[in-house]
């Protein structure tokens, strides 16, 4: 026998010892070993079924009783399932994408910002300018008479560059015409008289200007359609509102919210009535069940349906 043998040899000896003096069992009574040896099995926990298993079997849990929920027969169960109203969806769709259109159309719109009075006398072979500064784009409106002569002159625009960006042409009085700056800068207005050789102009000019101005409502009606395009595709992909349904052996109930009230569905046939705030039913293979429905306020401030079955609740739909 080797050194490690030896000492847990002796060492079992010395623990048979001390169970021999505490029990008053001796090493040939096989009958206080065997029943020594059960205590420990079953309350030592050490045995075939290793430490701390020392339970029976009876005390073992069952699983699908741990899934099921409390308080329903084993015959009943209870699902919440969304649904998708593609009508609602596609009109959820076209609004968004027409108000988002029409904000777009309308997000930047020219407002009224002042007017200037002149009076330029054009001697013949001569131009008249007049300077003009654009802070940001905006519209530039003049209305003239022209006075001598057959009452016409050229009119044409210029910007910072000497490039000829907008020509009217020859013009008869009375002039109107409007101009619109592609980008903020300086521009130049030019009555030009120099096709006439004798004859000098004289022009009575009013200038009103228009600048571009953000309009905050059509800002607002972009992002509500943003926002009921957001809606729509959560509702495709979430679905509208969810259906509560309700089995109980080989009968299906569904209960779906719709507008107020409450469709039910018996085994795919729709229930004429409909519940507006509260009703009871008997449901069941043999009517057996007492179902309670009620409409109540919840904390997220919307209302929702709740149902009881036998007095217990089992769930709720929004």
């Amino acid at each position: 026998m080797c050194g490690l043998c030896s000492k847990f040899a002796s060492s079992c000896k010395f623990v048979t010892s001390i169970v021999s003096n505490i029990f008053g069992l001796s090493s040939s009574c096989k009958c206080g070993w065997k029943g020594f040896y059960f205590l420990i099995r079953y309350f030592g926990g050490f045995g075939k079924r290793g430490w701390g298993s020392g339970s029976m079997d009876n005390d073992i849990k069952s699983l699908k009783k741990l899934v099921v929920k409390s308080g329903l027969p084993p015959n009943v169960s209870v699902e919440k399932r969304p649904i998708r109203r593609w009508g609602i969806n596609a009109a959820l769709l076209i609004i968004g994408v027409l108000m988002i259109l029409y904000g777009y159309q309308n997000l930047y719109t020219y407002e009224y910002y002042k007017a200037w009075r002149e009076e330029f006398t054009i001697l013949p072979k001569d131009a008249q300018p007049w300077y003009w500064h654009f802070e940001k784009e905006g519209i530039l409106e003049i209305n003239a008479t022209v006075r001598g002569g057959d009452g016409d002159i050229i009119i044409y625009i210029v910007d910072e560059n000497g490039r000829r960006v907008k020509d009217f042409g020859k013009l008869v009085s009375p002039i109107r015409i409007r101009f619109l700056a592609p980008s903020p800068g300086n521009y130049t207005v030019y009555f030009d008289n120099t096709f006439s050789t004798l004859v000098p102009k004289k022009i009575y000019a009013t200038a009103s200007l228009y600048v571009k101005e953000l309009q905050f409502w059509a800002l607002e009606w972009i992002l509500v359609g943003v926002v009921l395009i957001i809606i729509c595709f959560l509702n495709v992909v979430l679905g509208n509102t969810k259906v509560l349904v309700l089995r109980i052996g080989e009968d299906t109930y569904e209960f779906e919210p719709w507008w107020g009230s409450l469709k039910i569905r018996v085994n795919g046939m729709e229930v004429k009535e409909r519940v507006v705030k509260k009703a009871t039913f008997r449901i069941g293979p043999n009517d057996e069940h007492i179902l309670d429905i009620k409409r109540k306020f919840s904390i997220t401030w919307t209302w929702k349906w709740e149902f009881m079955l036998d007095g217990k609740k089992i769930g709720e739909v929004p």
